[in-house]
């Protein structure tokens, strides 16, 4: 071989190895950039990697009454519509109305629009439907602040015609509200919201598509609204007849402890206190309905009993200095002392509890 034969294949050499050598770190990044890329593939939600069908859907409260604590209910008429780009995606005829006692629910009516909003851009037609919800819902009412209460009542409509991997909802905030009517004076409604939210069950339903194990998991839309006491005569109601009776007791310090008939007349009167307290408890559980939580109602009555429980015991104690031959002596601690003390107090104490659950709501 020539000279110049041998430094010319020199370069080619050096020329293929170093392809190689690129070739070869080319390969080594792309196989180290597989494991992340498979990694983040499998992450990825399948509703994400497979876009789902969508409908635009609103809710608008017609009517909101009938609070019914003891029940634990309410009536509400509810008017759904939807807006899908396609005549096949109706929400609302396959629709679950969740916590439900009786429903009436009308037919789904759909009319085919020509797409003036902002959705669905590539769809010039649009199909929107409505359907009326109403009857009674369940909740849990809390008379635990009555009658500074604040409750928020939920209703929830879920899409069961296919789970969040081939549909969802989409809410309809701009036209969804409630009726000004819900304000109806002894209630005001506020803090309305709309949310899309999922609810996976621990079944599948048995579907055949599906993995045994599986679990369906589907689109919801939740509605929330607050709803918070305009008066307080409900209150005043039920709690002047235990005030009253706390009143009354008090007065009995100024009943003469040295004559013996006014002694067994004011055990009498504070044994009709006590009665009349733990009648007048007993209604107002009947009209809130019974609850495991110390409400401000029966704390009032809690504490009104005690007072009562507290003068009979002074009574007591009167009597027994007057059996000692220290009649004035139990005469000026009544009026003077134990009666300014019972009263002042019992008021402080009110003012206390009721401005904490002002406060707390």
């Amino acid at each position: 071989m020539s000279p110049t034969s041998v430094r010319l294949a020199r370069p080619r050499r050096r020329l293929g190895a170093l392809r190689m050598a690129i070739l070869a770190g080319l390969m080594a990044a792309l196989l180290a950039l597989l494991p992340p890329l498979a990694a983040s593939a499998g992450s990825t939600p399948k509703r994400i990697l497979n876009e789902p069908h969508t409908c635009l859907m609103g809710v608008y409260l017609q009517d909101m009454r009938d609070y019914k604590f003891a029940d634990r209910s309410l009536f509400a008429s509810i008017r759904l519509w939807s807006v899908c780009p396609s005549a096949e995606d109706r929400p609302l005829k396959d629709l679950n109305v969740l916590n439900s006692n009786g429903l009436t629910i009308s037919e789904t009516t759909t009319q085919k629009l020509p797409n003036e909003s902002g959705y669905f851009p590539n769809s010039p037609l649009v199909y929107w439907s409505e359907r009326t919800v109403e009857g009674t819902f369940f909740h849990h009412w809390s008379a635990k602040n009555f009658p500074f209460d604040r409750h928020t009542i939920v209703f929830e409509f879920e899409s069961v015609r296919a789970d969040v991997t081939n549909f969802v909802i989409t809410p309809d905030y701009s036209h969804s509200g409630y009726s000004p009517s819900i304000n109806d004076g002894d209630w005001i409604a506020s803090n309305f919201s709309l949310n899309e939210v999922e609810h996976s069950y621990s079944t599948n339903f048995g579907k055949p598509d599906r993995h045994l194990n599986g679990k369906g998991t589907y689109s919801r839309m939740r509605v929330e609204i607050t709803l918070q006491r305009a008066r307080v005569t409900s209150f005043l109601k039920l709690c002047t007849g235990v005030y009253a009776a706390v009143i009354i007791a008090g007065s009995a310090f100024l009943m003469d402890v040295r004559e013996p008939d006014i002694v067994s007349g004011r055990t009498g009167l504070l044994v009709g206190c006590l009665f009349a307290a733990i009648v007048n408890m007993q209604q107002a559980e009947s009209t809130l309905g019974l609850s495991e939580d110390i409400t401000l109602t029966d704390m009032i009555h809690i504490i009104s009993i005690l007072y009562i429980l507290i003068a009979s015991v002074l009574a007591l104690v009167a009597y027994l200095r007057c059996e000692a031959g220290r009649q004035d002596f139990a005469r000026r601690m009544d009026r003077t002392i134990h009666m300014p003390i019972y009263l002042s107090s019992f008021v402080v104490v009110n003012v206390v509890v009721i401005a904490y659950a002002a406060v707390i709501g």
